[in-house]
């Protein structure tokens, strides 16, 4: 009996799009990476599938809904209460927006508007081009 040894080449599919797979990486650790490219990945579950042909799909699926009921109204809630001044019980979003990290992506998006809103009234932008000081860092 011969034992024979097929390697198995792994696809990344998110939204109809195929993501180059990165060798060496665990799959949730390729989602983390594309999540700098399509942030709802950040939240988004990794469904293997089956090999086919020496080939294995992996769909990458946003997650839908709320966890834990919150949503939408609690972040409203949470964000009314910073801005009378009170704070949660932990102050997590006081915390998080004054993080290094957050204040620089959030000072670069800002940039970008501007820029962008500025150049539309100009008229003068065929396109508008991201600078990688803008993306968010890779892990």
């Amino acid at each position: 009996m011969t034992i024979a040894i097929n390697e198995i080449r792994r696809v990344f599919r998110y939204n109809g799009v195929q993501l180059p797979d990165v060798p060496g990486m665990e799959a949730r650790d390729v989602r983390d990476l594309y999540s700098a490219q399509y942030p709802e990945l950040i939240s988004a579950e990794v469904e293997a599938g089956e090999v086919v042909d020496g080939v294995q799909e992996y769909t990458f699926r946003k997650a839908v809904g709320t966890k834990g009921g919150g949503g939408l109204a609690a972040l409203k809630a949470a964000v009314a209460v910073e801005a009378e001044g009170r704070t949660d019980a932990a102050g997590k979003l006081a915390q998080a927006l004054t993080r290094r990290g957050t204040q620089e992506r959030g000072g670069a998006w800002g940039a970008f508007v501007l820029r962008t809103r500025r150049d539309a009234n100009e008229r003068h932008a065929a396109r508008i081009l991201l600078t990688s000081d803008m993306l968010a860092p890779l892990p």
